[in-house]
């Protein structure tokens, strides 16, 4: 049971996994601060998780305590981490949530000492993590936190999931703060707010922001596709922070290539064509509308011959290099999800304006 003298928290909880909680997270923690309010940040529950001073942690404490420059213990932000194979030993031995419950309880009274709020980040819908008796409603329940839920854009869709994760939210007896509708096309803005506000009226909850779908927040670096594919990195550790929009397969004529290079473009291309990955690195040194801006994957496990590689050294492309085929590394790089990085200050501060510009912090503030 939440204890009624705890520092009171604000449970971010989305709809479906990348809906935007850790944006919304981001923005929230800057909008508070920016009222005087002193404000700490956790995760209670963590799956993708980095090393940090001896402790696996989520990557999106790193992201908010680097950025807010944060001194509360990572360990603490993130108490429990659940590891490949946690849930089948969980269920199998029967364990109990209890252990689990006092670690995060307790790491919440040390995070708060000092606060006047906490923004508490969620994983995924309402329920997941229920197989440990983790669900987002049941930890928000656990620390007494009232729960924003954040949805995709648009009308139909994000009234459906909403309605569904206040249900859940509900069951545990927590407090629906109000929505926050993601990723919405501009252009529907001004017809579908006030539509998508007069649906929620009719259930007592609040509609607390609109946040603009902003394409920059969805691409990636070049570090971030090596990062998660696990790429060699051929040349150009320097450029790697580079922004990636799209990603083109290098199996045609040179010329082809050529006239389908532009800004942001990854080149895909097999090792042993030589000619192609001479014409990206061309196209990046020589040409005035895709000079330092492009970025180039090596696959098939296959080296360019060595006079090749001496001219890509010479070269400002960050090349990459991964041992599957083409295909398969399309697909995986396709699957790779454009996150926020603390390194990242475009996005970073982007993120930051997005939300204090949509959200009203008055009636998130009214609603706890």
């Amino acid at each position: 049971m939440a204890r009624k003298d705890r520092c009171p928290g604000i449970y971010i909880a989305g709809t479906s996994q990348h809906s935007g909680k850790t944006l919304v997270s981001l923005g929230l923690v800057a909008a508070l601060r920016d009222r005087g309010l002193k404000v700490s940040y956790m995760k209670p529950v963590g799956q993708r998780t980095v090393e940090v001073n001896g402790a696996h942690v989520d990557e999106d404490v790193i992201l908010i305590n680097t950025v807010y420059g944060l001194e509360t213990e990572p360990a603490d932000c993130n108490p429990v981490t659940i590891p490949s194979g946690y849930t089948t030993e969980f269920v199998r031995e029967r364990k109990s949530r209890q252990p689990l419950i006092d670690r995060i309880l307790a790491s919440y009274d040390r995070i708060s000492e000092d606060a006047d709020l906490v923004i508490v980040e969620g994983t995924g819908h309402a329920g997941v993590g229920s197989i440990i008796g983790m669900g987002n409603a049941q930890v928000a329940a656990i620390l007494g936190a009232g729960a924003m839920v954040v949805t995709g854009g648009g009308l139909g869709k994000p009234a459906d999931e909403f309605a569904l994760n206040r249900a859940m939210f509900a069951q545990e007896g927590c407090n629906i703060i109000g929505m926050v509708a993601n990723k919405f096309l501009p252009k529907k803005m001004d017809e579908l707010k006030p539509l998508l506000a007069t649906w929620l009226e009719q259930f007592d909850d609040r509609l607390l922001g609109v946040i603009p779908y902003e394409p920059i927040l969805s691409e990636l670096t070049m570090r971030q596709i090596a990062s998660e594919t696990g790429a060699e990195i051929i040349h150009g550790e320097q450029y790697l922070d580079r922004r990636i929009s799209d990603c083109i397969i290098g199996a045609q004529y040179p010329h082809r290539l050529l006239q389908s290079l532009r800004p942001g473009v990854l080149a895909i291309i097999p090792g042993d064509r030589d000619d192609l990955i001479l014409a990206a690195i061309s196209s990046e040194e020589l040409s005035s509308e895709t000079a330092g801006t492009i970025g180039v994957c090596i696959t098939g496990g296959i080296m360019p011959h060595h006079s090749v590689l001496r001219l890509i050294e010479r070269s400002q492309a960050p090349v990459i290099a991964i041992r599957e085929g083409t295909y398969d590394v399309a697909s995986e790089i396709s699957d790779v999800v454009g996150k926020i990085l603390p390194s990242d200050t475009e996005k970073v501060e982007k993120g930051q304006w997005l939300v204090k510009r949509a959200m009203d912090l008055d009636a998130v503030l009214e609603a706890l």
